[in-house]
């Protein structure tokens, strides 16, 4: 049965998410300390939308940091 108001949600990979440190080391011109600053500061700059808390561990979705920093430039639509 087919419901009109649901919303086809968008297929997001596991592997599209990584911690902190694998991002800035495969990302190098991006700190450590530059990345939880962002995340600090997230539900001011937008950040929050990149992040997912699982208990303590923060996930950053690749996808979607990379959107962030082309938004940020006013680039993307």
């Amino acid at each position: 049965m087919h419901h009109q108001n649901e919303s086809p949600q968008p297929t997001i990979s596991v592997d599209d998410y990584v911690t902190i440190r694998q991002l800035t080391t495969s990302n190098p011109a991006f700190t450590e300390g530059g990345i939880r600053a962002l995340i600090f500061r997230a539900d001011s700059n937008g950040f929050n939308r990149c992040i997912r808390r699982i208990g303590r561990k923060i996930l950053i979705s690749k996808s979607a940091f990379y959107h962030w920093i082309e938004a940020q430039n006013g680039d993307v639509q």
